[in-house]
C-alpha cells in the first residue's frame, strides 16, 4: 500500500489531489509513503528514508508551475511513479 499526503501552501492546496494519486497507485504492492511538498519557501529538498519498514519519499512540486497549471494531477502521478520506480499508471501500454 502506498500512502500519500502533502504539505502545501493554502493558495495551491485545492490543486494538490492526493486522493487521485493514491487511487491510481492502489494496485502497487509496496509499503511506502509519498509526501508532496508545494510551498513558496525553500522548505526541504527531495529526500527518501526508511522507518519501521516503510519507505518514505518527499516530492517537491514546483510552486509557480502548480499555481499556473489547471490540472497538476498528471505531474503528481508521473513524479510519484518515477520515485517508486514503476511505470506511470494509466499510460498507454501499461497494465492497469
Amino acid at each position: 500500500m502506498v500512502n500519500v499526503t502533502s504539505i502545501t501552501d493554502e493558495d495551491v492546496f485545492p490543486k494538490i489531489d492526493i486522493q487521485y494519486v493514491k487511487s491510481m497507485l492502489s494496485h502497487v504492492d509496496m509499503n511506502a509513503a509519498i509526501i508532496f511538498i508545494c510551498t513558496n519557501e525553500n522548505w526541504r529538498k527531495e529526500d527518501a528514508w526508511k522507518h519501521k519498514g516503510k519507505q518514505y519519499y518527499t516530492i517537491r512540486l514546483p510552486y509557480q508551475q502548480v499555481k499556473e497549471t489547471d490540472d497538476v494531477r498528471p505531474l503528481m502521478l508521473e513524479l510519484a511513479a518515477k520515485r517508486l520506480g514503476i511505470p506511470v499508471p494509466g499510460e498507454a501500454g501499461t497494465a492497469n
